[in-house]
């Protein structure tokens, strides 16, 4: 990825952070993260923008769609509750919290063709449920924030079972933001789609 783009990514992220750091434990929240390398994790193992500092990239891309989303589906939701959820809904691939980080480095000469493998010294926990408990160690969430964190793979992951029957509408955003960005504009496929689609939702919808 050039330089410039990550430069625009970063100053992305930190336009984005500003507007929620006024919250308790936001701004320790970032500075552990940060610490921890935030903006050098990939953002998987071997699928979406699985290279340095992908994960950043895919964080920012999934606010920006769920901020949009916001305005059209969620407009009584605070601002503030959709940026910490979208922006730190993968917290738990930087780190789990206890000193581990998520993801290694490839550095072997396997059979192996992906770029990193994931941390079997890292706490054994679901991912979604790792992000809120790292998160909850520094703010204190709402019960819909919790929700829109744990639960953000959606049917992806086996724990959905749990609230199918009532998935709360921050969790159901922050899902499609997350899917969104990560099987449409991470692929390169949004030309098609990005004039209409969000007005088209809306029409769909209501």
């Amino acid at each position: 990825m050039p330089a410039s783009d990550m430069e625009k990514t970063l100053s992305d992220y930190r336009q984005l952070l500003a507007k929620i750091e006024g919250r308790k434990g936001v701004a320790n929240l970032a500075a552990y993260l940060e610490k921890h390398g935030l903006f050098k994790a990939p953002a998987s193992t071997k699928y979406h923008l699985c290279f340095e500092g992908g994960l950043i990239i895919h964080q920012v891309g999934v606010t920006k769609l769920a901020c949009k989303l916001r305005e059209l589906l969620l407009p009584d939701t605070s601002e503030e509750s959709v940026i910490l959820c979208a922006l730190y809904h993968d917290a738990h691939k930087v780190t789990d919290g206890y000193g581990h980080s998520t993801y290694d480095k490839n550095n072997t000469t396997t059979s192996e063709k992906q770029p990193y493998f994931w941390n079997t010294r890292q706490l054994n926990y679901s991912g979604g449920h790792k992000s809120a408990l790292l998160i909850s160690k520094f703010v204190d969430l709402t019960q819909d924030e919790v929700q829109a964190i744990a639960y953000h793979d959606g049917p992806y992951v086996p724990s959905w079972e749990d609230i199918k029957g009532d998935p709360y509408p921050l969790t159901l955003l922050v899902h499609y933001a997350d899917m969104w960005s990560t099987w449409v504009v991470e692929k390169g496929r949004t030309k098609k789609y990005e004039t209409t689609f969000l007005q088209d939702l809306k029409v769909e919808l209501f």
